[in-house]
């Protein structure tokens, strides 16, 4: 032929046309065709056929094979005159040829008054028209037609001989909306058409060629509410396994950079105590220059944070590859991104399956009225996926009356744009519906569900009820761990909703707010009730405090992002003595010394001062009953906690990095329900209150107070105890009494000494850290729940036999351990051990004996000669009599990859 297949990068191209018809235009087309076309579109199919009593020539037929080419399926149209068409039988040829060379396009051949049997019949109507051809055209040719007539006579078919026009196309329709709505796929219940995103990326990637040792940076662009994120999330869950350091950085919008470059080194080197410290972008570059690594950064808007965490290709090893979402075209265009992919609207199938998945519950629309009103409001959603679920979940089991009636307002809406499609959803919402979900759009969007609901609960009559509700109505989401979320568009709208005043007891904007606190209007009472300060994009907002008098119903001030390296953003220009009775008080880098004297506290229900100056909070005791959480986290210059004798309620305690904080107050002892507790790098505290018996406490977190020497007890339910980097020298033998404990931090402990023999009492036990301890030359005794176990750079030189009992240990890690000797055969009993990291070990000589399907074996710096280096960033190099336990060590990686490959 003369058109050329395309190349395979090209044919895994998204489709234009879920379908190409293929007919003889003469027999079919105004009767068969024209209704199998118009039932076809009236399920959303988007179809593409052409005149055919057009006079054809080779530039239409390249049209045409562009449209193949651009097609899903093709029907094929077979007719008695079929043959007789030097069009159609190129046609037929070219689709023969696409079918058997790309899996994605398939023929769908219909036999309309004609049976099958007629195509290879030497006598019928098809041999003579072949043998008509065999007089114009070349035998090449012709011989390439009867092979593609033979090749659909032998497909699975349609034929109307048995059935009439109107069934026959009832039957078509059906099955290929089942093919489109239900094909084989990794998609998720979230995202229609994920397997079309993802080949485009990965192609964009070329993770294919394991041979391409490029670095490649790919950034996915589209507006709000297209799915990004969870596009993102998808490639990152398929890439995984080929990337043994990776990182998905959620959110990073308006995050500091410093905090993020830690974490992506937390991610990519678990185990390094380097981590801990200030990150600087030329130390990352020069940490991940040699690493493979596959990072996602989701949500970037400002480029020179982009330049912070992923300078350039130089940053990464040999291999890396590197994601980038955002809503800002222009990000990746100053920073150099060369392969971009566009996330466009969902096409008009896809987008059909999407809300039909919300509204009915199921892939496809049912065959009823309902049919018709799915057409017409899928239409007029733009193919937005966000859109798409919440008007769709909206429509849940309600009426058509109802249906009708969203679809006029859709209609008749002056405002065409995503924000009045997603306004019909909210204004659904009842009266305390609609406060809820504000407050949640404003204030609590990644907070955790029970804080919100707290906070929320005095001001609306269970809260908790309406958040499910809004999550059933697609206006917030939950993550796994409980945290709310809204989308950016819905927090976008919500934005909207309070500038225009229609909440107007709820203020977000900036100049509203500046213009509040600047301008005189007297004595007039200020009605507002809420106060959300975004300060990230401002350059700083001056406080008269004396507009505080006049806002006595405010209830929620939340001033954030308000830290730069300068210092606060937000100054108070006068005496600040008073403030009104809140109930939510977030004020980060607030500059004052302590809290207005004159403060009602009664009402309190959370106080975050996180990054201020205060030095005290207040003086004396205050009413605190309502008090759930505190945050003073990195308040360096704290002296003192107030007293807390009369905050019964609080539930977290959170002092990290208050540098300056000797002690904590006796009333401490008084909270007994206080769950958290948490004091990471308080360097001067020397001790806890002594005598005090918290009976809720489950969490305490004292990592870093390098002055702590006494092992703590002051809970018995305790469940996680973090005593890194203290001073501690014994553990108790009473430690036997924490039966609740799951999990204990004692790395670089350098004064501490071997465990007592109770400690193996502990069978709630999960995770024992004891990394870098130069005093611990003991295994210790091990409860039977015991899961990860961490003694690397310990002076231990054995590991007792009864290790073989722990059968739920999945990890051991005795790296560095230099006076390590072999480990006992009974290791073998361990089916559930996965990672054995022995690294450095130099007085181990044989390779340990371990049952089950290890994920890592890591003998790199040991002294078995006889293996030679075993390990997973290390050459592996075994004797030739020592073939089999190779091939038994990589049939368990087989099998165990393809059980994962197969659960995706």
């Amino acid at each position: 032929m003369a058109n050329s297949l395309p190349e395979d990068s090209k044919s895994r191209s998204v489709w234009k046309y879920d379908v190409f018809l293929s007919f003889r235009g003469t027999d079919v087309r105004r009767k068969f065709i024209s209704h199998l076309n118009e039932a076809l579109t009236d399920e959303g199919i988007v179809t593409f056929h052409d005149n055919r009593d057009l006079e054809r020539g080779d530039s239409i037929l390249r049209g045409l094979e562009e449209a193949m080419n651009q097609s899903r399926y093709a029907i094929v149209v077979v007719s008695e005159d079929y043959a007789t068409s030097q069009w159609c039988l190129r046609e037929l040829s070219f689709m023969v040829e696409l079918a058997g060379k790309t899996k994605r396009f398939k023929l769908i051949p219909i036999f309309y008054d004609i049976d099958p049997s007629a195509l290879k019949s030497r006598t019928g109507c098809f041999n003579k028209a072949f043998e008509d051809h065999e007089q114009r055209f070349d035998g090449e040719t012709v011989s390439e037609w009867r092979r593609a007539v033979g090749i659909v006579a032998n497909v699975s078919s349609w034929v109307s001989k048995t059935s009439d026009d109107a069934k026959l196309i009832q039957e078509v329709v059906r099955d290929l909306c089942e093919r489109l709505y239900a094909e084989p796929s990794d998609d998720t219940s979230e995202f229609v058409g994920m397997t079309l995103h993802k080949k485009r990326i990965e192609s964009l990637l070329s993770t294919e060629d394991s041979s391409s040792d490029d670095v490649k940076m790919v950034g996915v662009w589209g507006m709000g509410g297209r799915g990004k994120t969870t596009i993102a999330k998808c490639v990152y869950e398929s890439l995984s396994t080929h990337f043994p350091s990776r990182c998905f950085l959620g959110n990073v919008k308006g995050e500091s950079s410093s905090h993020l470059r830690k974490q992506i080194m937390s991610e990519i080197f678990p185990k390094s105590p380097l981590n801990a410290r200030c990150v600087s972008p030329e130390a990352m570059k020069r940490r991940l220059r040699g690493k493979k690594v596959l990072l996602i950064l989701d949500d970037v808007d400002d480029v020179q944070q982009l330049q912070e965490l992923a300078g350039d290709c130089k940053w990464f090893g040999p291999g890396s590859r590197v994601i980038i979402t955002t809503r800002d075209k222009r990000v990746l265009d100053e920073h150099s991104v060369k392969h971009i992919y566009e996330v466009k609207p969902l096409r008009t199938t896809q987008a059909l399956q999407l809300f039909s998945r919300h509204a009915f519950k199921t892939n496809r629309p049912p065959q009823d009225e309902f049919r018709q009103l799915c057409l017409d409001i899928v239409e007029q959603l733009c193919g937005l996926p966000l859109a798409l679920r919440a008007i769709g979940a909206s429509l849940y089991n309600r009426s058509i009356a109802f249906w009708e009636d969203k679809l006029c307002i859709l209609r008749n809406s002056l405002d065409k744009s995503i924000s009045t499609v997603l306004k019909v959803s909210y204004d659904a919402l009842d009266e305390h519906e609609k406060t809820v979900f504000l407050y949640v759009a404003g204030c609590f969007n990644g907070e955790y569900m029970d804080r919100a609901s707290m906070v929320l609960d005095p001001f609306v009559i269970r809260s908790k009820p309406r958040l499910v509700t809004l999550m059933e109505k697609s206006m917030i989401s939950m993550s796994n761990n409980t945290r709310l979320w809204v989308h950016d568009l819905l927090r976008d709208m919500a934005n909207d909703i309070t500038c225009e005043g229609k909440m107007n007891k709820m203020m977000w904007n900036f100049l509203d707010i500046k213009g509040l606190f600047t301008e005189n209007v007297g004595n007039k009472e200020i009605e507002v009730e809420s106060i959300f300060l975004n300060m990230a994009e401002e350059t700083g907002l001056c406080v008269n405090p004396e507009t505080f008098k006049r806002m006595r119903k405010l209830k929620f001030l939340k001033i954030h992002s308000n830290l730069t390296a300068a210092g606060s953003k937000v100054c108070i220009v006068d005496e600040f003595d008073y403030l009104p009775p809140l109930r939510y008080l977030h004020w980060e880098a607030y500059t004052l010394k302590s809290l207005p004297a004159k403060f009602e506290t009664n009402f309190l229900v959370e106080l975050n001062l996180p990054d201020s100056s205060v030095e005290t909070l207040w003086t004396g005791s205050q009413d605190l009953g309502s008090l759930r959480h505190m945050n003073l986290n990195r308040c360096r210059n704290l002296i003192e906690v107030p007293d807390l004798s009369k905050a019964r309620s609080l539930e977290c305690l959170c002092l990290c990095d208050c540098e300056s904080l000797v002690e904590l107050p006796s009333s401490l002892g008084l909270l007994d329900k206080l769950v958290k507790l948490s004091m990471l790098n308080c360097k001067k505290l020397k001790s806890l209150p002594s005598n005090i018996k918290l009976k809720s406490l489950k969490t305490l977190s004292l990592d870093g107070c390098i002055n702590i020497e006494e092992f703590p007890f002051v809970s018995d339910v305790i469940e996680e105890l973090g005593l890194r980097c203290t001073s501690i020298e014994l553990v108790p033998d009473s430690i036997s009494r924490l039966e609740k404990l799951t999990e204990l931090r004692l790395s670089h402990c350098k004064r501490l000494k071997n465990l007592p023999e109770t400690f193996g009492d502990l069978n709630s036990l999960k995770h024992l850290t004891l990394t870098c301890c130069p005093n611990i030359t003991v295994f210790p005794m091990l409860g039977d729940g015991v899961e990860t176990v961490s003694l690397n750079g310990t002076l231990i030189e054995e590991v007792p036999s009864w290790i073989g009992c722990k059968v739920n240990l999945t990890c051991l890690d005795m790296s560095e351990c230099k006076k390590l000797h072999n480990l006992p055969h009974s290791l073998r009993n361990l089916k559930n051990l996965k990672l054995l990291y022995l690294r450095g070990c130099v007085n181990i000589t044989e390779i340990p004996q371990v049952a089950g399907e290890m994920r890592r074996l890591d003998l790199y710096g040991t002294s078995i000669e006889k293996y030679g280096v075993l390990s997973e960033e290390e050459a592996l190099v075994l004797d030739n009599r020592d073939m089999d336990f190779l091939k038994r060590l990589l049939t368990r990686y087989v099998r165990s990859y393809k059980r994962k490959r197969d659960s995706r």
